[in-house]
């Protein structure tokens, strides 16, 4: 009977500080989902002939998703995005880097990624103006990207806004670069 009265204290003890331990655990990764907004540039440096012109400016929207390891103030990770606008649209898949500068309800953060970025723009094909415009893949090329931002939030969820600039780094003489600005917002999830 003794015995079962200290087994009993024990697990006690056990289930009362368990709790207390984990929540002092680190945070070992996260999820961030945004919706972006981006403005593409119109390519510079092109010399396309006159039949197939670069495309020119235009404006982007989508979503994006990242999944991230987690080390004290630095995070790691795959990412990807899909933005679509009304003549370009773009897809990638990279990864991310983010570094937070303070701990605390407001965090800002820098960061840095790249990838594998695919543009497809609409255009008229000159062997047949009949069909009208259509989606062309227009230019894969490896795009950096940097940028910061800001997460709001305690615990293990955090409102996200940032803002980046994307860079193709293998520039062509035919096709130009691929170059965007996009501002982002959503949530991060963090475990």
């Amino acid at each position: 009977m003794r015995s079962m009265r200290w087994t009993s204290k024990i697990l006690l003890g056990v289930m009362l500080v368990a709790p207390a331990g984990l929540a002092a655990q680190a945070t070992i990764g996260e999820f961030r989902l945004t919706g972006l907004a981006g403005g593409a540039f119109r390519p510079g440096n092109s010399d396309s002939p006159p039949d197939f012109p670069p495309p020119g400016a235009g404006g982007l929207a989508g979503i994006s998703a990242s999944l991230s390891f987690v080390h004290d103030a630095f995070s790691l990770g795959p990412e990807a995005m899909v933005l679509r606008g009304t003549h370009r649209r773009m897809y990638e898949l990279g990864g991310v880097a983010r570094l937070q500068a303070v701990r605390g309800k407001v965090k800002p953060f820098i960061l840095v990624g790249a990838g594998w970025y695919s543009w497809d723009r609409k255009m008229v094909q000159s062997f047949d103006p009949a069909a009208g415009a259509v989606w062309t893949a227009d230019r894969t090329s490896f795009t950096g990207n940097v940028g910061g931002g800001v997460m709001i939030g305690t615990g293990r969820t955090a409102v996200v806004l940032e803002v980046r600039g994307h860079k193709s780094l293998d520039h062509d003489e035919f096709f130009g670069s691929r170059d965007m600005l996009s501002i982002a917002g959503g949530g991060r999830v963090s475990w």
